[in-house]
């Protein structure tokens, strides 16, 4: 495989790995955001509050949205598996 091919190859790999991750990065932001704010309102200490919830919320996510977000990541793996042969000429 030529340079460009390779580095082709490795950006679709961190694109498809991004489309997983993104949203639920995104989603455990926002929850530690409005928890951060709501405890900082009420002076509540507690630090393990913001991590349940964002647990809770992350599972709940992956159950309901979990093959809509992996789909991009398993049919790159799939083209790389199935192109592996030729690539590795």
């Amino acid at each position: 495989m030529a340079e460009d091919e390779i580095a082709a190859e490795i950006g679709m790999s961190v694109a498809a790995t991004f489309a997983l991750a993104g949203p639920l990065l995104v989603l455990a932001v926002v929850i530690g955001l409005l928890i951060a704010v709501f405890q900082a309102a009420t002076q509540i200490q507690e630090q393990t509050i913001a991590q349940i919830v964002k647990i809770f919320a992350i599972t709940i996510i992956l159950i309901v949205f979990g093959r809509a977000l992996a789909t991009p990541l398993i049919e790159h793996s799939i083209h790389i598996l199935n192109d592996f042969p030729t690539m590795v000429r």
